[in-house]
């Protein structure tokens, strides 16, 4: 689907976890079109990061806007996959999926077979693989209408292939108009992306 413009807005952004400050005074825009990759050594604050912009942390200082709006007016446009898989392994896959969103099962089917999952509708997620498992999880990107992405380590266990077909559908969504950000530690070959780097904290 298109979707209608879109202006995320991080002004002065400040945070600390365990006394510790991960980022302080930061500010970037991101519009209609766009891919960011939070970047930094471990423990910088990407996950943070991401999580405030999600609505899944309070935002300690600073402003997060999206079209001029407070943030936690457009939560229900955020689609947040975290660097866990986020899936019940006693449920099957299908299942998974039903809770995790709001879509027919015919989606559900499609999007599962997008990701190189189909047959394994009625697997418990513990019988499979941490790549399968990591499908399935991503299986939501392919049915959910959110605009806006925020994908923790979303390559994590994914094999070449897979990367690809990944790489694609971001880049998909962002040509109707999503915004997508992301954290890595291997940068993608296949996506145009600006990097923002965390760690430098005078």
């Amino acid at each position: 689907m298109i979707f209608e413009p879109i202006q995320i807005e991080i002004s002065q952004l400040r945070c600390e976890r365990d006394d510790r400050l991960l980022f302080k005074n930061l500010s970037i825009k991101l519009e209609s079109g766009q891919i960011l990759r939070v970047a930094g050594p471990n423990g910088a604050g990407k996950t943070t990061l991401l999580r405030t912009l999600a609505g899944l942390f309070d935002i300690q200082e600073g402003e997060i806007r999206l079209n001029q709006q407070p943030l936690k007016e457009y939560l229900e446009r955020i689609l947040y996959i975290g660097h866990k898989p986020q899936v019940t392994k006693d449920l099957t896959v299908l299942d998974n999926l039903k809770f995790l969103t709001d879509v027919d099962e015919t989606a559900l089917k499609s999007a599962l077979s997008a990701v190189g999952l189909k047959g394994y509708h009625d697997s418990l997620v513990k019988e499979l693989s941490q790549g399968q498992g990591r499908r399935c999880a991503l299986a939501r990107l392919w049915c959910v209408d959110a605009p806006i992405w925020i994908l923790d380590e979303p390559y994590t266990a994914l094999d070449v292939d897979m990367v690809k077909t990944l790489d694609a559908r971001i880049t998909e969504h962002v040509a109707n108009g999503g915004v997508c950000l992301f954290t890595t530690h291997q940068p993608p070959q296949q996506l145009d992306y600006q990097t923002l780097e965390l760690g430098h904290v005078d």
